[in-house]
């Protein structure tokens, strides 16, 4: 069991961390753009 927990959490801490990276992008890319749309008016 524990083998294969640790062959499996480095594939999953990768995939994990893109996913998290690019999640924050996005959220951050929404954010400025809010803040924007609110100053703009």
């Amino acid at each position: 069991m524990h083998g294969i927990i640790e062959s499996l959490s480095p594939e999953h801490g990768q995939i994990d961390w893109k996913w998290v990276g690019s999640v924050f992008a996005f959220y951050v890319v929404l954010m400025i753009g809010g803040a924007g749309a609110l100053l703009a008016h």
